[in-house]
């Protein structure tokens, strides 16, 4: 066997490119990118080994570790897991900014390639700058934060080491099952050492993601509970995307006459014109989706965690015979919450499972009913969010104006905060693929980075951000990455006077308004921001505007422009559309006042209607 003689930095870069993954048949780079931000502990070994590879690699300069990281885990997610990228950081604040970044791949299960620098291997020069020590164990750097939120971690304290763990980085992150963040930490020292690295280490690996077949048995039993339920629901995750099963969903949906309500990381996986379409479910969902879910006997989850707000923290599956079937690759969540199980991807899934149901359908009168709730929701939600006059506009106003002014392939872009509910209720998909957000980690700031990642995997489409004054106060210099990469973004800041969503759960719970609103804050001196002259300084172009039909004419300007538009507007921070399933959050149980009663009250009215032993 032959060797060649390199730097682990430039064998580890030298085997990224060689990374291929089948996507429609076509081979296509498995890293398409990377993002740095350098420092001492990255910027002289693997530094100089991506600038030398950089035609392979393309390398992004970032302004922010967490942040740069967010636009590549949502470029992975438009990419539904096909596609890679790798973030870089000096050892320090540069690693550590990227642990929240992290975090949101792992709740996500979305896959990035994290490789921060770290301390020297050899430890002579200890301690060394921004080495964070532990008196009782010189082995843990602050590098070790990573390891509760990735898949995968390793720490390479000789170059030969590599060889064995970038395979298996790579094998995690493609694992369908198994998907979320690897973190490959760099010591400085390693990343110049030299090693006599195997040729075929550098062959040409092409990959694709396996579709793993359910059993047989499970399969069995799953549609026994089928055929025993009378009126089911389907619930469709994000799950759904990365296994581009839309196709087999709108069959079976059809096949078997059952409605199907969406998750918000699975909205967009049916249109809204489809015969099934029931809508989102669950603490951001609508009453149409919602009052079906109080009278079903029984729930097919497809690609879905079941997470708090998509289940109404429990509360949501008012009948008592109610039953789950569970379709997952990953064992973990299959088996929650006393689930019949199907352990398999979810297009082989769905097609199995409507092999065995053969001819079976649900009654035609429950989806009539579906249709009718359905009809009903959405004549509620456009009236409130149809055209209006009032001085302070909803954010279902602002939504509903850019939504009526949108093309059907607009991607829409939320994460964390209010606006969230108010876009999955309003962004009513008239095509597939057009509704992205991050609702698993609720990041602030993912916003606009991640509306970043989505255009550049959707360069051809208009990637439209919904971000509140909060989130945008917290990060916004991708604005300027957008402007200086040329890839535009139309950026709507409803600016409702600080964290209004927050301020609103403070009320219901029985609070005083206290520091999430600026006026309820500390803030003697209280100055309003001027967010569209703020982007226009980054080089986007910027407008304020003063009522919905100002917001309508700004957003064609905004259409029209090849540049990153941002458009700012003044909205209500009390006004939200109608809730329609319970939310489990921290309530007192020694009321102080007639507001904590009322809190206390409904808090435990929710909690009776729970399903046990979840």
């Amino acid at each position: 066997m032959k060797n060649i003689q390199l730097t682990c930095a430039h064998a580890l870069v030298k085997f990224l490119t060689k990374q291929k993954i089948l996507i429609d048949g076509k081979k296509e780079p498995l890293f398409p990118g990377a993002f740095g931000i350098f420092g001492h502990g990255n910027v002289a070994c693997l530094g100089q080994a991506l600038e030398e590879n950089q035609k392979e690699l393309p390398t992004w300069r970032g302004h922010h570790e967490q942040n740069m990281a967010l636009t590549g885990i949502a470029y992975s997610r438009a990419k539904r897991r096909k596609q890679i990228f790798i973030a870089t950081s000096s050892v320090g604040p540069g690693s550590t900014n990227m642990i929240t970044a992290a975090a949101v791949a792992m709740s996500n299960r979305l896959p990035i390639l994290f490789l921060p620098g770290d301390t020297f291997a050899n430890r002579m020069p200890d301690p060394v700058l921004q080495q964070v020590e532990h008196f009782n164990n010189p082995g843990i750097t602050q590098n070790d934060g990573f390891k509760p939120v990735v898949r995968y971690f390793d720490r390479i304290t000789r170059p030969e080491q590599i060889i064995s763990t970038l395979p298996q980085a790579i094998e995690v992150m493609l694992d369908p099952a198994d998907c979320g963040p690897a973190c490959i930490s760099l010591s400085q020292d390693v990343q110049g050492e030299v090693f006599d690295y195997p040729e075929e280490f550098f062959e040409e690996r092409v990959h694709s993601i396996r579709r793993p077949r359910p059993d047989d048995y499970q399969i069995k039993k799953a549609a026994e509970a089928i055929k025993s339920s009378k009126n089911p629901i389907i619930i469709s995750g994000g799950g759904v995307f990365y296994s581009d099963a839309m196709n087999e969903l709108s069959d079976f949906a059809k096949k078997h006459n059952v409605p199907v309500t969406q998750t918000v990381m699975g909205y967009s996986t049916m249109k809204r014109d489809h015969s099934h379409f029931l809508g989102p479910i669950g603490g951001l969902g609508g009453k149409a989706a919602n009052n079906m879910a109080k009278k079903t006997d029984l729930a097919i989850a497809v690609g879905t965690k079941l997470a708090d707000f998509t289940t109404g923290s429990w509360a949501n599956f008012e009948n008592p015979n109610f039953k789950l079937v569970s379709i997952n690759t990953a064992r973990f969540d299959a088996n929650k919450h006393m689930a019949q199980a199907v352990v398999g991807d979810a297009k082989v899934s769905l097609s199995e499972l409507s092999l065995v149901l053969g001819s079976w359908k649900a009654e035609d009168s429950w989806n009539k009913k579906a249709q009718s709730e359905l009809k009903s929701w959405n004549e509620y939600v456009d009236k409130e969010s149809g055209p209006t006059n009032q001085k302070l506009p909803s954010y279902a106003h602002a939504v509903g104006a850019i939504y009526r002014n949108s093309d059907p392939s607009d991607i829409a872009v939320t994460a964390a905060g209010g606006l969230v509910g108010e876009v999955v209720q309003v962004w009513r998909p008239r095509e597939l693929n057009t509704h992205e957000t991050e609702w698993g980690f609720s990041c602030m700031s993912y916003e606009i980075s991640g509306a970043l990642g989505i255009k550049m995997a959707n360069p051809n489409k208009e990637v439209i951000a919904f971000v509140g004054d909060g989130s945008y106060l917290l990060y916004n210099s991708d604005i300027y990455s957008s402007v200086i990469t040329n890839n535009k973004l139309i950026i709507i800041v409803c600016d409702n006077g600080g964290h209004a969503v927050i301020n609103r759960l403070q009320l219901y719970k029985g609070g005083k308004e206290f520091n999430c609103l600026f006026k309820s804050s500390k803030t003697p001196n209280l100055v309003p921001v001027d967010f569209a002259s703020h982007a226009k300084s980054m080089g986007a172009e910027g407008e304020q505007v003063n009522s919905i039909s100002e917001l309508e004419e700004a957003f064609k300007r905004a259409k029209k422009s090849k540049n990153t538009y941002v458009i700012s507007i003044h909205t209500d921070g009390y006004q939200w559309l109608e809730g329609s399933a319970y939310w489990e959050s921290p309530t007192l149980s020694i009321p102080t006042t007639k507001e904590n009663e009322r809190a206390l009250k409904e808090h435990l009215e929710g909690k009776k209607k729970q399903r046990k032993g979840v």
